[in-house]
C-alpha cells in the first residue's frame, strides 16, 4: 500500500504543479532569456487544452495505482545496494526510451494514425510543461509500453526492484516529459552528451514530419537517421 501510494505522488504531483506554471506561460510567456522556443504560442491556447489533460492525469492514476498496489510486493522499501539502483535505473531508461522512439516514429510515419491519434499533441507546437499530457487518450495507453516492459523485464531477471529505484525514475521520466516540453532554454543538460533536451523536442514540435522521434536519448535519432539539423528552418506544423 505504501509502495503505490508513494509512487503514484513520484508520478503524479510533478505534473499536478506544473499545471499552475503551465498556465503562468501561457498566459505572460517565459521570463526574459528564459525562451527556447522557435516558433511563437498564441497566448490563451492552455485552458481548453486542460480537461484532456486532466482525463490523461485520471487515466495515469487509475492504471498505476491498480497495476502497482497488485505487484507492491516485488518492490522492497528497505534501502537498496546503490550499484543496483543505477543498473536498473540504467536498463529502464534504455528499454523505455527505445520503445518510446519507435512507437513515436510510427505514430508519425504511418498517416492514418498521425491523423487519428498523434496529431491532437502537435496542435502545441510551442508546448508548456503540462501539454507533454495533451495526446489523445490512445497515445497516453499505448505509450504505457515502455515503462511496462521495462519494469517487466527487470523484475523478470533480478525477481523484484527496490521502491527507491522505482520512484526515482518515475520521477525523472515525468520531470524530463515537463522539461522538453516547457520551452525554457536548457543550460548545463546540453552538455550531456545524447541527452534529450528542450531544444531537440522543440525542433521536433515545430516540424514534426521531419523527425527528432528520440526523447530522453538522442542517440536513436543518430542511429537511425532521423535527427533534425539545429540548423533546419522551423515553423509551426
Amino acid at each position: 500500500m505504501i509502495f503505490a501510494a508513494v509512487s503514484l505522488v513520484a508520478l503524479l504531483l510533478p505534473s499536478v504543479l506544473a499545471l499552475a506554471v503551465s498556465a503562468r506561460i501561457d498566459r505572460d510567456g517565459h521570463p526574459a532569456g528564459w525562451s527556447g522556443w522557435t516558433t511563437r504560442r498564441k497566448p490563451g491556447t492552455f485552458p481548453a487544452r486542460i480537461p484532456l489533460i486532466l482525463l490523461n492525469q485520471a487515466i495515469l492514476a487509475v492504471s498505476s495505482g491498480l497495476g502497482l498496489y497488485a505487484i507492491s510486493d516485488k518492490f522492497p522499501l528497505a534501502l537498496p545496494n546503490p550499484l543496483l539502483v543505477a543498473l536498473h535505473f540504467v536498463l529502464l531508461v534504455l528499454v523505455d526510451d527505445i520503445i518510446f522512439y519507435w512507437v513515436h516514429r510510427v505514430l508519425h510515419t504511418n498517416k492514418t494514425l498521425y491523423r487519428l491519434i498523434h496529431k491532437k499533441h502537435h496542435e502545441a507546437f510551442a508546448p508548456v510543461p503540462s501539454e507533454y499530457l495533451y495526446v489523445h487518450p490512445l497515445e497516453w495507453m499505448i505509450g504505457s509500453a515502455g515503462p511496462v516492459v521495462g519494469v517487466a523485464l527487470v523484475l523478470g531477471l533480478w525477481g523484484e526492484m527496490s521502491a527507491w529505484t522505482f520512484w526515482l525514475w518515475g520521477a525523472f521520466r515525468t520531470l524530463h516529459e515537463l522539461d522538453i516540453h516547457s520551452g525554457v532554454r536548457s543550460t548545463w543538460a546540453r552538455h550531456i552528451p545524447f541527452y534529450g533536451v528542450m531544444e531537440h523536442h522543440d525542433r521536433h514540435h515545430a516540424k514534426p514530419t521531419l523527425g527528432n522521434y528520440a526523447s530522453t536519448l538522442t542517440i536513436w535519432d543518430k542511429v537511425f537517421k532521423t535527427e533534425i539539423p539545429t540548423a533546419e528552418p522551423r515553423s509551426p506544423a
